[in-house]
């Protein structure tokens, strides 16, 4: 049963179930990647941030050692880490060697299991290619959360539908962790189709205007690849 605390919320974030696990992914510039992640069912939130760095409190100005990454809470009753994963290597050139640690290939695995798949996954794909893959594997140890600006990053330069979805999420910790922000923005980046979006934009609590503007602004999606 919906708790009446939570009945001004999208539909779509009216059942979240309460375990989720989490993936933490660093495949290039982290503006596409959040919405690749967004638009997969079973991902309920993202925020982009920077890891695997020794500097304390990072900015995108002074990013020292840490690396642009993506971090997905997901429903493993929805979509495995297996699955996530093949997303990863299948969305960016893992096999041609980022010029900057910034934008550079990376898994930061949360578990044993986790931690498992993924060197497995790299194997495979060194074995499909007959290339080097350049993904680093670390253990996660702590993430940053990105400046706000760089949060849901084509959703919030849409100001028509920021200003609904400022109106349900006054907050930017709310909005950040809204899974009808996350789908919205990846699919304003072209991830997902027109027949799965007119399925369930009803559940993202926007008006009809704003429904009328996404299905307007549907894009095709390009390879990520903003480290080379």
């Amino acid at each position: 049963m919906t708790k009446a605390a939570d009945t001004h919320k999208p539909l779509i974030e009216q059942s979240i179930p309460k375990d989720l696990e989490t993936a933490t992914f660093a495949m290039g510039c982290f503006w596409r990647p959040d919405a690749l992640f967004g638009s997969i069912e079973g991902v309920v939130r993202t925020r982009v941030g920077y890891t695997g760095g020794t500097t304390e409190n990072p900015t995108y100005w002074m990013l020292a050692d840490h690396i642009e990454t993506v971090q997905i809470d997901y429903d493993p009753a929805v979509t495995e880490y297996r699955a996530l994963l093949n997303i990863f290597f299948s969305s960016h050139k893992a096999t041609q060697e980022a010029w900057k640690r910034q934008y550079m290939s990376a898994v930061f695995f949360h578990n044993r299991e986790q931690e498992g798949l993924v060197y497995q996954a790299k194997k495979n794909l060194e074995a499909q290619s007959g290339s080097k893959v350049y993904t680093t594997i670390y253990p996660y140890r702590q993430f940053y959360l990105a400046e706000d600006r760089h949060q849901k990053y084509k959703l919030q330069r849409r100001l028509t539908l920021m200003r609904e979805f400022r109106s349900m999420y006054p907050d930017m910790m709310s909005f950040i962790n809204s899974t009808a922000a996350a789908r919205v923005n990846g699919y304003l980046y072209g991830y997902g189709n027109r027949e799965r979006l007119q399925q369930e934009i009803n559940s993202f609590g926007l008006s009809a205007t704003a429904q009328d503007m996404l299905l307007d602004k549907l894009e095709v999606p390009r390879v990520i690849n903003c480290g080379s």
